[in-house]
């Protein structure tokens, strides 16, 4: 139980998170400046509601996580919801770029957590990266992984782009493109503080990646796969397993009202065990 924890926090610092339209003509050369473009586009906007849907394979079980949230432009503001089997419900909010982590709902955790506390606080500037905490380990990218900030992955797109036509995305009409992500340029671009994740990412080489735009010349949906033995190490996943993520961005200029939870409910991270979450 706890490497599938570990786990599904990758999943959800990846999470916590993802271009001109156009229309049919399958192989119409696109670049990927014009991609690029469309990225900028959508972390330009002031806030979004969004799902995710991750198949992944932990501990030798298939597993499917499925969430869906809100979120501010910047990413300090997001509430998600995930859903994962066996484990059960898990929200996380990001209130003035401070995590919350309710694990009431999950058996092993909450018995763990002490009495009367359902959330788990977690500051990503006060963690050191010594700290022996898991959960604050894994979740500490979360603040900058918002749907917005989290299309900084495609800033690592390369390669040829293939126009595969028309769909739809939320209702509304959207061109499909197919390009590859080429890690490596991720990893360069990631601040110093997250030196440990562009380590990883680094490793993980190029992966097609597919981008649907819609008729805004915005990013409304991404899908790659992530190898998770390169983010989890092998203590987590064997390494050739991998994360099969999608994200759909299905409304902009949303409201996103989140508040911390009730302070008498919440314990900080820092004051437990490595062992706890």
């Amino acid at each position: 139980m706890r490497r599938r924890l570990a786990f599904i926090g990758i999943v959800v610092s990846l999470a916590i998170s993802a271009v001109a339209c156009g229309s049919g003509g399958g192989d119409a050369a696109v670049s990927i400046k014009t991609l690029q473009a469309a990225v900028s586009n959508t972390q330009a906007a002031e806030s979004s509601r969004f799902t995710i849907d991750v198949a992944v394979r932990v501990a030798g079980q298939d597993l499917t996580i499925e969430g869906s949230g809100v979120s501010s432009g910047d990413g300090t503001t997001t509430q998600l919801t995930l859903t994962v089997p066996i484990i059960g419900s898990i929200e996380v909010r990001i209130v003035d770029g401070v995590i919350y982590v309710n694990l009431g709902e999950v058996p092993l955790a909450a018995s763990r957590l002490p009495e009367g506390k359902h959330w788990v606080r977690i500051d990503p500037d006060s963690l050191g990266a010594g700290s022996g905490v898991g959960l604050g380990q894994l979740l500490e990218q979360a603040k900058s992984n918002s749907p917005t900030q989290g299309l900084e992955y495609l800033r690592g797109l390369s390669g040829d782009v293939q126009n595969l036509g028309d769909d739809t995305v939320a209702g509304a009409h959207a061109t499909h493109y197919r390009a590859s992500i080429d890690y490596a340029k991720v990893a360069a671009k990631l601040p110093d503080s997250a030196s440990a994740l562009a380590g990883k990412l680094a490793t993980l080489g190029t992966v097609p990646a597919d981008v649907w735009i819609d008729d805004s010349d915005r990013v409304v949906k991404m899908h790659f796969t992530i190898s998770g033995g390169a983010l989890g190490g092998s203590e987590l996943v064997d390494g050739d397993r991998t994360a099969d993520f999608t994200m759909e961005i299905t409304d902009f200029g949303v409201p996103v009202n989140v508040e911390a939870p009730p302070a008498d409910e919440t314990v900080d991270v820092a004051t437990l065990g490595a062992q706890t979450v």
